[in-house]
């Protein structure tokens, strides 16, 4: 029977693992976009955010506002009709004498504290000594033993996400004919190398590219979309592969291990 469970646990945590995380994309002109990341039937990043929290954060301010007015005119009218008693004049004009004078009084105090603190206080001095401070060298092997690290397990993350439905839609405009033509050449020169560019990078299945030239509108219009999907499993490879290049890099390199025993200190 045990075995049965720790079976069963093993295949949950294999299933869960091999389940991705999903990114949905959407942008449209005048500068629209939407994101979704969700992991099974969980949303974890929406922008923007729904509506309807708002919409009852709005109502819920709103009852505020209205209870505190509400209350604010019960005590009024309780403290009009408390038997006609008027407030001494003579009192109020002390008491407001008195308000005015506390602020002064705080000021002046205030004047009087700033000299000493002046006198008193001392130009921060730097804990570390030069020997101890990062030189060029030291920032360019930090930089190496990032880059030598982190280059090929994020290439390979990158090259295990799948980007499904990628559509690209620009319709280029411009003043006049001469000038639209030009900017579709250069758009569509553009948006080629960055689909090539993707292309390389993910995997793409199935991308859709379009560039139109409106002669007729003076405005350049883009539309985009797509759904990008990796694998939890992927991720946490990526994560143990980067440690592990990171601490046997850092353990090979004097340079690096000494610039990173600066930083600590």
């Amino acid at each position: 029977m045990g075995w049965i469970i720790a079976g069963a646990v093993v295949a949950v945590i294999l299933i869960l693992l091999m389940t991705s995380v999903k990114v949905r994309f959407d942008y449209s002109d005048p500068g629209e976009f939407r994101l979704k990341i969700s992991w099974l039937f969980v949303t974890l990043v929406r922008i923007p955010a729904k509506t309807k929290k708002q919409k009852r954060r709005d109502k819920k301010a709103e009852k505020d506002v209205k209870s505190a007015a509400k209350g604010a005119a019960e005590l009024e009218k309780s403290e009009d009709s408390g038997g006609g008693r008027t407030a001494d004049p003579q009192a109020l004009n002390e008491s407001k004498s008195a308000a005015q004078n506390k602020p002064q009084e705080s000021h002046n105090t205030q004047k009087a504290q700033k000299p000493e603190q002046g006198k008193s206080a001392k130009p921060p001095k730097s804990a570390k000594p030069k020997s101890q401070k990062l030189t060029l060298s030291d920032i360019f092997a930090l930089v190496k033993l990032v880059w030598d690290s982190l280059g090929k397990p994020l290439k390979r993350l990158l090259k295990a996400t799948r980007v499904t439905g990628f559509r690209l839609d620009i319709s280029v405009g411009g003043d006049d004919a001469a000038d639209a033509a030009v900017k579709f050449g250069k758009t569509n020169m553009a948006a080629g190398a960055a689909l090539a560019f993707l292309d390389g990078c993910f995997t793409l299945k199935d991308p859709k590219f379009n560039v139109t030239c409106n002669f007729q509108s003076e405005e350049t219009r883009t539309e985009c979309g797509f759904t990008a999907r990796l694998t939890v499993i992927a991720a946490l490879a990526f994560l143990f592969w980067v440690v592990g290049r990171l601490i046997r890099n850092y353990m090979s390199r004097k340079d690096a291990a000494a610039a990173v025993d600066k930083l600590r200190k």
